[in-house]
């Protein structure tokens, strides 16, 4: 029930990411650096809309697959990363997340105490690739 009057917002972690770390916008999805990043890079691709991954048209699934595949390249040709991981949350808001990876990762620091360190802060790589992405 909602109480008339009253305004709502969605708590939703994609719809509320910085604009500091937008990369780009590209037909109805943004494209953003990670907010908790597992490598420098990690981009995460959302739609403008508010939507579970059964709600996206075919035409949506296209053109975010597309970004997809762009995302990779640009990852490709600013980080170098020995592969990437590309994974989906498809509800409540789907988001397609574009991981570089490297050879040794994973260390203990991460095993035994939950933390990674990365070089770059998702504001300064979100910098590097805005420019990436533009080029």
């Amino acid at each position: 029930m909602k109480i008339p009057g009253v305004e709502y917002r969605i708590l939703c972690r994609y719809c509320n990411l910085g604009t500091e770390l937008l990369i780009a916008e590209e037909h109805g999805f943004a494209i953003y650096a990670y907010d908790e990043p597992f490598n420098n890079g990690h981009i995460v691709i959302v739609p403008r809309r508010h939507v579970p991954l059964s709600e996206l048209s075919v035409n949506e699934l296209y053109r975010a697959l597309r970004l997809v595949r762009k995302a990779e390249a640009v990852l490709r040709n600013t980080y170098h990363p020995h592969g990437l991981n590309i994974g989906l949350v498809a509800y409540p808001h789907v988001a397609f997340h574009v991981v570089p990876r490297w050879g040794g990762d994973v260390s203990f620091i991460k095993v035994f105490f939950n933390a990674k360190p990365i070089p770059e802060t998702p504001i300064q790589y979100a910098e590097r690739l805005r420019k990436a992405w533009g080029s």
